[in-house]
């Protein structure tokens, strides 16, 4: 009788010391890689003159780290260089056609929350804090009929910070990731100065992004999935 009893403690649970047993062998995981993909982009424009807008649509690069330091969360950095700025409608009753191009080197820090919905993919939330510093711009459009005073308007305000956040899908393999990613970005500073004597009381940038990333892992750590 002691060793039927023996039997069914064993069976009832062995599960628990499993999933006690591979939460001891988790490992904090590096991995290293690169992003690109598309920005749509709008300015958020404040001022007494409307400036209807469509997305301008550009492009995004650069290099990704991340540190999975326990299961189901992890932070990724980012250092990209990212094309955003505006592209203003033009209907009836606006004749003007305007687009302009400003590049920026952004470094996002982002919190990284994952859940497992198979052997081999994850699904992905990341959302924290971007800075960026602007490097330069480039008029892509301009009809010269009717032109508004801040088409020769210089960026003011180099620095630029905001949220980003999004949510992807990664596919583990044996070669490495491969995340797809839809992202948005709101700025909380201003492109241009901002005071009442200016033309622009906000001029803040949105950007949404749609990316592809590719990690390679650390040799160095592993990962046990449970």
């Amino acid at each position: 009788m002691s060793r039927i009893i023996i039997i069914i403690c064993f069976i009832l649970f062995s599960p628990a010391f499993v999933l006690i047993n591979a939460q001891e062998k988790f490992t904090p995981e590096w991995s290293f890689g690169i992003n690109g993909g598309m920005t749509l982009s709008k300015i958020g424009f404040d001022s007494q003159s409307r400036v209807p807008q469509s997305n301008l649509r550009q492009s995004t690069g650069g290099l990704t780290a991340r540190y999975i330091s326990e299961n189901h969360f992890g932070l990724v950095g980012e250092l990209n260089y990212s094309m955003r700025g505006w592209q203003e409608k033009t209907d009836t009753s606006y004749l003007n056609r305007y687009a302009r191009s400003l590049v920026y080197l952004e470094l996002p820090v982002m919190t990284q929350l994952y859940f497992n919905i198979g052997k081999r993919v994850r699904l992905l939330f990341n959302v924290g804090p971007q800075i960026s510093y602007f490097l330069n711009d480039k008029t892509l459009e301009r009809e010269e009929y009717d032109a508004k005073p801040y088409y020769n308007l210089p960026v003011q305000r180099r620095f630029d910070y905001g949220i980003k956040g999004g949510a992807g899908l990664e596919i583990r393999t044996g070669i490495g990731s491969f995340i797809l990613d839809g992202n948005y970005y709101f700025g909380l500073s201003d492109i241009f100065n901002n005071t009442r004597a200016d033309i622009f009381q906000a001029s803040h940038n949105q950007v949404i992004g749609v990316r592809l990333t590719y990690l390679v892992r650390s040799k160095t750590k592993t990962f046990i999935f449970f």
